[in-house]
């Protein structure tokens, strides 16, 4: 089987014979939802749109206790350059603020399957992983032990 992917689609489409689109994962997140790589958002609803399942290959050490309520928060910019040469017009340059996101937030109804070292996983059942395989107090980022020694 051929795999054809590229992040930086221009228009709505995906090659029709394509069984299904494979996602990388930077975190999955506590309601099912994945940061990933910038325009994987576009390749999930493009799929979705062309009945295409999505599948998420990621590892359990990626399962992040957070949900996903500011999406800025979860997202880094990397350089503009990337994205808009150096060499460009600078006339264009003067009228254009360019961000490049290095991450995409994709929803858990644009999911079809998670794939773990546990086996597979629908996006609801993530919340589930989550009690199971970390205590509560790891579930929670604030530290009871430091949280009293803050100067503010």
């Amino acid at each position: 089987m051929e795999l054809k992917a590229s992040l930086n689609l221009l228009h709505f489409q995906l090659p029709h014979s394509l069984p299904q689109v494979f996602l990388p994962t930077h975190a999955v997140m506590a309601n099912g939802g994945l940061i990933a790589p910038s325009g994987s958002q576009l390749v999930a609803l493009a799929a979705r749109e062309h009945a295409v399942p999505v599948v998420c290959i990621t590892s359990l050490f990626k399962l992040c206790p957070i949900y996903p309520h500011d999406l800025d928060q979860f997202n880094d910019l990397t350089s503009p350059a990337d994205v808009l040469p150096y060499g460009t017009d600078q006339q264009l340059l003067d009228r254009a603020d360019v961000l490049n996101p290095e991450y995409d937030y994709v929803g858990p109804d644009l999911i079809d399957l998670y794939v773990t070292n546990t086996g597979g996983h629908q996006p609801s059942y993530i919340y589930r992983l989550l009690a199971e395989y970390y205590h509560p107090e790891d579930r929670s980022l604030e530290n009871p032990e430091t949280d009293h020694l803050d100067t503010k």
